[in-house]
């Protein structure tokens, strides 16, 4: 039975690129917002520093209720994964993957023991903890993440298995969908997560309902593929999860700037590691990389830097 597809948010062609691309795999992340319409809002208008248009999105939106929300065609492509990889690798991996994103909140900041959406203490990101997915220890940073609908889950699972037979795409996904594969996975043909090939990503939350889903509804199996090799001068996992505390301590706003800046950073090969975070301002060591990008990096995003302390002056 085919998968029953709403067209009403379409994005216009000078947001992503319309020519056809061969297809080999599908990707799926999740929106971090709190329905599909504020997630296609966001890329209408999200804009580069200099005020070009970023062409980020995915081809489908899956809604709470389940609805299938496709924003282009899945033939045409967007930038979905923000990886740091040298050219023509990086393009060329963006092309072939069509991408799908569930419309959730994701991470769940703990604080006091009760839960906030969105990465901001306040009464209206207040959730409670029956509604929420404990990962039972510390996935990236976190232990809680919003729980994806039974509705959204159906639909995925459709979903996927029609995008594999309309394009070919094996029924296959990385024997460990939780863990980070990074370049090991450059070649790969078939379902991945945003977290496999991001670190600092945790899309799709760690539920094993969603590749359970997809095992049940669109026959996607496991198959062994070898983890990518991780520096062993600095352990980017703790890294990500110690700096994503920091954010998450900080003004929403001033932390979505920080956020920008650290992930522009690392596509050059310079991490920072993150201390003392106040509501606009938080203190900063480079661990890994040079030195010299941060700077101009961070006058692009009207941020200011001093050789210990990132401010946010217009959050």
């Amino acid at each position: 039975m085919a998968v029953s597809v709403n067209r009403s948010l379409r994005l216009p062609a000078g947001e992503y690129f319309p020519e056809p691309q061969r297809k080999s795999g599908i990707a799926i992340h999740h929106t971090v917002c709190r329905g599909a319409r504020a997630a296609f809002d966001w890329w209408r208008t999200d804009k580069a520093p200099d005020g070009s248009t970023n062409h980020v999105a995915t081809a489908y939106l899956i809604d709470r209720d389940g609805t299938v929300f496709e924003l282009f065609d899945p033939e045409a492509w967007a930038w979905q994964f923000g990886l740091a990889w040298p050219d023509p690798a990086r393009t060329d991996f963006e092309k072939r993957f069509i991408g799908i994103e569930i419309a959730s909140e994701g991470a769940l900041t703990e604080h006091n023991g009760d839960l906030y959406a969105l990465g901001a203490v306040c009464p209206q990101n207040l959730r409670p903890k029956t509604e929420a997915l404990d990962y039972g220890r510390d996935y990236r940073g976190y232990r809680w993440f919003a729980r994806y609908q039974p509705a959204q889950l159906d639909a995925l699972g459709a979903l996927v298995d029609e995008l594999c037979t309309r394009f070919a795409i094996p029924r296959v996904r990385p024997a460990s969908p939780f863990d980070y594969y990074g370049e090991a996975v450059r070649d790969f043909e078939g379902v991945i997560g945003h977290a496999i090939i991001r670190q600092d990503k945790t899309d799709p939350a760690p539920d094993p309902r969603v590749w359970q889903g997809l095992a049940d509804r669109a026959r996607v199996r496991s198959v062994v593929v070898a983890p990518s090799s991780v520096s062993q001068a600095l352990d980017h996992t703790a890294l990500f999860g110690a700096n994503a505390r920091c954010l998450d301590a900080m003004e929403s706003a001033a932390g979505s700037l920080v956020k920008d800046l650290l992930m522009e950073l690392e596509r050059r090969g310079t991490f920072l590691r993150l201390t003392s975070p106040r509501p606009h301002s938080v203190g900063y060591e480079v661990a890994e990389g040079a030195r010299g990008p941060v700077l101009p990096l961070a006058l692009s995003l009207g941020l200011k830097v001093t050789d210990r302390t990132i401010e946010v002056r217009h959050a």
